[in-house]
């Protein structure tokens, strides 16, 4: 195995003559990988924390515009709790209302009656006078008779 790894560490440049190849130098082929894989590592770690700052913003005005519609919905959704307390306001004063004006019918449609009742019993009393007025001028008229055939007969 040894023969292996040797001989593919070493090669000749000349006949005889072994050289070790950058690969198996004490780090000179590390230290340009790390270069590499270092500027390649960079450039990965700028895009990388380029796309993370995106997507974070991204995400944070995600949240402000999420933030801000909730917002509006409990606004909407407290303007219609208060449009729904305020129509069955309304309806119950219709109610109300209704109940009222129902109430005065009732109320006029009495008063109707008793005016009624009234004009016919000032009718009535005014024709009862009327009536004893005629009863009493012919009771004086008959008095008055009377008194003159007592006075003739006399």
């Amino acid at each position: 195995m040894s023969d292996i790894f040797h001989s593919s560490c070493y090669t000749s440049r000349t006949s005889g003559y072994k050289y070790r190849t950058l690969s198996t130098n004490t780090g000179d082929r590390r230290s340009r990988d790390s270069r590499e894989d270092s500027a390649y590592e960079r450039k990965f770690r700028e895009l990388r924390k380029a796309i993370l700052t995106r997507v974070n913003k991204e995400v944070n005005q995600t949240h402000k515009a999420r933030h801000t519609i909730l917002d509006k919905f409990t606004k909407l959704d407290a303007k219609i709790d208060s449009m729904l307390e305020l129509q069955n306001t309304v309806a119950l004063l219709r109610q109300d209302l209704i109940a009222a004006g129902n109430s005065i019918m009732d109320i006029l449609s009495k008063v109707d009656r008793i005016e009624g009742y009234n004009s016919r019993s000032e009718m009535m009393s005014f024709q009862s006078q009327m009536t004893n007025l005629r009863v009493q001028a012919r009771s004086i008229a008959e008095e008055k008779e009377e008194q003159d055939s007592i006075v003739t007969h006399i």
